[in-house]
């Protein structure tokens, strides 16, 4: 969808809003300035202050958004098509028959937020604003927080919610056909009469969720907890049920990252005179079975590994900034040198792996006094398991250590 930009007097609207808001917040009387029905279409937002805004109608597409307060606000019927609201608080937000087709929410707070479809009379008396079913189509919310969220009927079809915290929500109705719930908490949740085609429920936890009439068709449940749950009350005949998430061997790779990974070893065993050193930027080997495998001196920045086996692996001097290993298994790997800032190491198994600093050779190649130390920087590993794995050589700055 194309927007034309913001004229001077919607820019003006804008500037009075954030400074209404701003006043509100250190207790003076003024009340937020309503933006309904704005074309506020690729607006920058970012970090702003918007508690409690006014949004209805708005078009707010493809507006940069991450880490807005937008507590409480009222979106009804807006249109959130391919907009950023990474790590945005939506908490308690109304967001009833607007459009989030494509819109990036990894990491934000959605507890509590209402996304139940939502049709009213247009701003002229005449049209409808909102849609019967909220659309949330191909959107992005891995590790968010939507825990009670208000979900009934809505279009979730080829989203990913990975990791994210649904305890409680309610899911009743819903379209989850190919969305990834891969280890998400949907403890509590109720996705009574969900269309599950091809969900990814791998590794997730289900305890205590409804799932009566759910249609579960060709849905992948493996490894997925399953404590008090009514597996008579929907048909589990068609789906994928086992008591660990399936690993794919090598010999499964994708053609393209199978190559890469043979120039890469050939490019080790003759010290770079023959191969190539891998550059694998943003490649996906999530649920592959990499165990043992040298990856020293690789490119894998922003790279994914989620459920992958790492067990033993060799990540000498890689590069992994930004990569994706959540729940991956690198137990006894070592990682001597490695940089994984920024990287999400969520539930990661770090059991015996090693990470000392390595010496930086210099330009003609002899050894110098100087050490690369192994870095965790600004990385998210809540949840990892780090028994026998000794940190305190690494850098740690600005993680989020278990």
């Amino acid at each position: 969808m194309s927007s034309t930009p913001m004229s001077d007097t919607e820019l003006e609207d804008v500037r009075k809003y954030l400074a209404t808001t701003k006043q509100a917040l250190v207790g003076a009387p003024n009340k937020p300035h309503d933006l309904s029905h704005r074309n506020l279409a690729k607006a920058n937002l970012e970090g702003r202050s918007m508690a409690r805004a006014r949004l209805m109608g708005s078009d707010l597409s493809e507006a940069r958004m991450a880490r807005a307060d937008l507590l409480e606000a009222d979106l009804f019927g807006a249109n959130l098509t391919n907009a950023d609201m990474n790590g945005a608080n939506l908490q308690n937000a109304v967001l009833r028959g607007a459009s989030l087709r494509g819109a990036n929410m990894n990491g934000a707070n959605l507890s509590g937020a209402d996304f139940r479809g939502g049709v009213m009379m247009g701003q002229s008396g005449t049209g409808r604003v909102g849609l019967e079913i909220t659309d949330l189509t191909d959107c992005l919310a891995d590790y968010a927080t939507a825990s009670r969220a208000q979900m009934t009927g809505v279009d979730l079809s080829g989203a990913s919610f990975q990791g994210a915290n649904l305890e409680g929500a309610i899911l009743f109705g819903a379209n989850l056909a190919n969305t990834n719930l891969a280890y998400a908490n949907l403890r509590g949740a109720d996705l009574s009469d969900a269309r599950l085609g091809k969900t990814s429920l791998i590794g997730a936890d289900l305890s205590n969720a409804k799932f009566a009439n759910a249609k579960a068709d060709g849905a992948n449940f493996s490894g997925a907890i399953m404590t008090n749950v009514d597996t008579k009350s929907f048909d589990l005949a068609r789906s994928i049920v086992s008591a660990k998430p399936p690993l794919l061997g090598r010999n499964q790779l994708p053609a393209p990252l199978k190559a890469a990974l043979d120039g890469h070893a050939a490019w080790l065993a003759s010290v770079g005179r023959s191969g190539q050193q891998a550059s694998l930027e943003g490649a996906d080997f999530s649920y592959f079975d990499l165990s043992g495998i040298d990856l020293s001196g690789a490119v894998l920045r922003n790279a994914k590994f989620v459920g992958a086996n790492l067990a033993g692996a060799v990540l000498l001097l890689s590069n992994l900034r930004g990569a994706d290993m959540f729940h991956a298994d690198l137990s006894g790997a070592k990682l001597h040198g490695a940089i994984f800032d920024g990287a999400k190491l969520r539930e990661v198994e770090f059991a015996g792996a090693k990470a000392l600093p390595l010496p930086i050779a210099n330009a003609d190649g002899s050894t110098s006094t100087r050490l690369q130390p192994t870095s965790f920087a600004g990385a998210d590993m809540t949840g990892a398991k780090l028994k026998g794995f000794d940190l305190s050589q690494a850098a740690t700055a600005d993680a989020k250590l278990p």
